[in-house]
């Protein structure tokens, strides 16, 4: 115990775990199993713990887990012991997990909203889908459809206020993983509660992440969807802003030719500036983009990816024709790439 709670003891405990006979590690599990509890949440202690999981016998993990039941939901809000549980979740039987998974039925909202427990949570969504794929594979159809239900679980509670939780810190990552591993079928009903909220998610410091995961794992409607309100919101506007600059560059990286065409046309508009002097100027969009600390990276991916075409030899053109303006001595805008422009 006293080695488990020091960094070095812990580490060594940890190594002789790995390469231990079956004799060794139920030595140390005896040692170990009264005091469980206390190395559940200690800072090295907790790495032992999973270690048991790892590298322990069925005997011993089911020993193990055995000790965390009826604790998940307290464990999952402590710094140490959520990954405790996180390994759990990993390691354990279907049966065993289902009954794990069970404790956090009703603690869904508070675990999401917590530091620490938006990992297990996020650890939660993804395991239960890796179980149904191996589950169907198999043909366990009956447990497949079990492991099914627990994404239901999620769902029902991140859809009652879509909006509220895609723009809260640790919401948002629970988004990222619900759109990174759920099955079509489930991930359409997420993605089609989140498109009532696209806009006001789109320049949100949190929501962005999530629009920019739809716009990754999403269909081509959502893409659609938020090409249509950077059109119509004006991609000069949002290219400025410092979130939603990162969403028109995923729009770009993961739309079709289609909506990187629209794009180009937008920046290729003329817009009305006002002139040191106060007189009335006109300028194109991507000029003015260029300049901007934030535009100016939406500029450099536009070029990356943009396909051959009218709108592609028309963008370059323009940047050519101005690429005294864009690169002189006296342009303070260091994030312009010059290369772009040869």
């Amino acid at each position: 115990m006293e080695f488990c709670q020091d960094q070095n003891g812990s580490r060594f405990i940890q190594q002789r775990l790995e390469v231990a006979n079956d004799d060794e590690k139920v030595f140390i599990m005896n040692e170990i199993l009264p005091d469980i509890n206390q190395l559940r949440i200690d800072i090295f202690g907790n790495y032992v713990v999973q270690k048991l999981f790892d590298f322990g016998t069925d005997e011993m993990i089911q020993k193990v887990k055995q000790t965390i039941v009826g604790e998940v939901f307290s464990l999952s809000k402590h710094m140490y012991g959520c990954r405790v549980v996180q390994k759990a979740l990993e390691i354990v039987s279907d049966e065993d997990l289902l009954e794990l998974l069970s404790e956090l039925h009703g603690n869904m909202l508070p675990c999401i909203h917590d530091q620490n427990g938006n990992h297990v949570i996020q650890k939660y969504i993804e395991v239960v889908n890796k179980k149904t794929s191996l589950n169907e594979k198999k043909g366990n159809m009956n447990m497949a459809l079990r492991f099914k239900q627990e994404t239901k679980v999620v769902l029902d509670c991140v859809t009652e206020d879509i909006r509220a939780l895609a723009c809260h810190p640790y919401g948002c990552r629970v988004f990222q993983r619900i759109l990174e591993h759920f099955t079509e079928e489930r991930k359409d009903e997420v993605l089609n509660c989140i498109k009532t909220f696209h806009q006001d998610l789109l320049d949100d410091q949190y929501g962005n992440y999530v629009i920019q995961h739809v716009l990754r794992y999403g269909r081509e409607i959502d893409r659609d969807s938020i090409l249509k309100i950077v059109v119509k919101n004006s991609l000069l506007h949002l290219s400025r802003q410092k979130f939603a600059s990162n969403v028109v560059e995923k729009l770009l990286k993961f739309g079709n030719d289609k909506h990187r065409k629209a794009i180009v046309r937008e920046m290729l508009k003329q817009v009305q500036t006002n002139g040191a002097d106060g007189s009335k100027d006109e300028s194109t969009v991507v000029l003015m983009m260029v300049r901007d600390a934030y535009a100016n990276y939406v500029v450099q991916t536009t070029l990356d990816v943009v396909p051959e075409g009218e709108e592609k030899k028309l963008l370059y053109e323009e940047l050519n024709n101005n690429a005294s303006l864009l690169v002189s001595p006296n342009n303070t805008y260091d994030h312009v790439n010059e290369s772009h422009f040869e």
